[in-house]
């Protein structure tokens, strides 16, 4: 049965990452869930800054000293506390590239946790990002 659709509603919000928050919610108490959901931050603010409506650069800035405010209250083993700091700094400065290496470093350490759908939703967001990036790099018409 289809849905009756409300002409002047908006568009139902869809989440961008249902993969990656599905893990972190499998996932078991303590270490691995806090590491996936310090990633799904990292995500989150990294999706923040793709085209074609990126967050301001001060909004960028204040969600990650937020977020940095946040990672120090969960324990999350020591590689991936430095992952996912620079994925937040990478936020804030702006770098698509430099985001995209972030993500990836974050991928690898969380790796054991994620599935392959989480995964595949982090990769996508890093070529998203260097595409991106390249596209703002062009010369312009």
């Amino acid at each position: 049965m289809v849905e009756p659709s409300t002409p002047f509603a908006p568009p139902r919000a869809l989440f961008p990452f249902p993969g990656l928050a599905a893990a972190a919610a499998r996932a078991p108490l303590g270490g691995p869930r806090e590491s996936l959901l310090a990633a799904l931050m990292v995500v989150r603010l990294a999706q923040g800054m793709r085209l074609p409506h990126p967050l301001t650069v001060d909004a960028r800035r204040a969600r990650a000293e937020q977020a940095k405010a946040w990672l120090t209250a969960i324990t999350l083993p020591p590689k991936t506390r430095t992952s996912i700091q620079r994925g937040l700094q990478a936020s804030a400065q702006g770098d698509r590239t430099v985001m995209a290496e972030a993500l990836h470093a974050v991928t690898d350490v969380t790796a054991a946790h994620l599935d392959r759908v989480a995964r595949s939703e982090m990769q996508l967001l890093a070529d998203a990002l260097r595409r991106d990036a390249v596209a703002l790099a062009a010369p312009g018409d």
